[in-house]
C-alpha cells in the first residue's frame, strides 16, 4: 500500500477525464456519499484548494484504489453545553466559542478491499497526514463529523476520538488531540 495525493495525479496528467475514469473505479455501495465525493467532487475541490484528497492504492495490483481520505482546515462553533475545560483543551481558551481543526471530511474503503484492508488502516494514514500538519503549523485538533450511526460511533471511539457535541446539522462531532 502507498499513499498518492490527488493533486500529484492532477499535476502529472494531461487529461483530467483520465483521472475521473481512474477515480470512478472506486466503489462503496454502503456509503454512497463517500463514492459520489470521490467520483464527482474531489477533483474540483482539489483544484480550488478547498480540500486535499489522498488515495490509498494497492501498488502490487495495478494501483487499484483501496480507499481514500480528504482533509481540510475547518473552524467549528462550540455549543453551549460543552464545558469550559473541554473548550480550553480544544483552543487554549476556556471562554472560546470557536476552535480550528483539521477535519477528516471523507474517509472510505473500496468494497473490493472489505475484509482485506481495515478502515483503521486508512484512518491511520489520514492521522499520519494530520500529524504532519500539526508538526508544520501546530494545528493539534483533528475532527470527524458523522451521522448518529452505531458502527461509525464505535469505529471512531475505538480509534481514540472523543465525542464533543451534536452539531446544529445533527451530526456528531468527535475529536482527537495530538
Amino acid at each position: 500500500m502507498q499513499i498518492v495525493s490527488l493533486s500529484s495525479l492532477i499535476d502529472a496528467s494531461q487529461d483530467e477525464a483520465e483521472i475521473y475514469q481512474y477515480l470512478s473505479s472506486f466503489q462503496s455501495e454502503k456509503n454512497e456519499d463517500v463514492q459520489v465525493f470521490l467520483h464527482k467532487k474531489a477533483i474540483p475541490n482539489e483544484t480550488r484548494a478547498l480540500t486535499r484528497t489522498s488515495l490509498v492504492v494497492d501498488d502490487e495490483n495495478d494501483n487499484e484504489i483501496i480507499g481514500y481520505f480528504t482533509l481540510l482546515v475547518k473552524p467549528f462553533e462550540i455549543v453551549d453545553e460543552v464545558s469550559k475545560e473541554s473548550r480550553r483543551k480544544l483552543s487554549g481558551d476556556k471562554n472560546t466559542d470557536v476552535f480550528n481543526s483539521i477535519l477528516i471530511a471523507q474517509l472510505g474503503r473500496s468494497d473490493l478491499y472489505k475484509g482485506k484492508v481495515s478502515g483503521d488502516a486508512i484512518l491511520e494514514f489520514a492521522l499520519e497526514n494530520c500529524e504532519l500538519a500539526y508538526d508544520l503549523v501546530g494545528l493539534r485538533i483533528v475532527c470527524v463529523e458523522y451521522g448518529d450511526v452505531p458502527y461509525l460511533n464505535d469505529f471512531y471511539l475505538k480509534n481514540d476520538f472523543k465525542i464533543l457535541q451534536m452539531n446544529k446539522n445533527q451530526k456528531i462531532l468527535a475529536y482527537l488531540r495530538f
